[in-house]
């Protein structure tokens, strides 16, 4: 029985230290952004978001980021 608690504790650890670990690569994907970007350039570089849809651009991204509240976040470079 001690074992087994002490697995549980240490995947629950880990499942708290990788989360947390995700979230902030999310958070500081539109770092360089201090404020919402109010132009972007039209360059095509796809960057994929969590809501499924693809942006043309990180600036693009980042703006609807902005406009969500932060509550999108950034899944992948590439159309999704």
């Amino acid at each position: 029985m001690k074992i087994t608690g002490a697995i549980l504790l240490l995947a629950l650890a880990l499942c708290c230290f990788y989360a947390d670990a995700a979230g902030q690569a999310g958070k500081g994907f539109c770092s360089e952004f201090k404020t919402r970007p109010e132009a972007c350039t039209l360059d095509y570089n796809p960057v994929c978001g969590t809501d499924g849809k693809t942006y043309s651009n990180k600036c693009i991204f980042c703006q609807a980021v902005y406009d969500n509240l932060g509550s999108l976040c950034f899944a992948r470079y590439g159309a999704c």
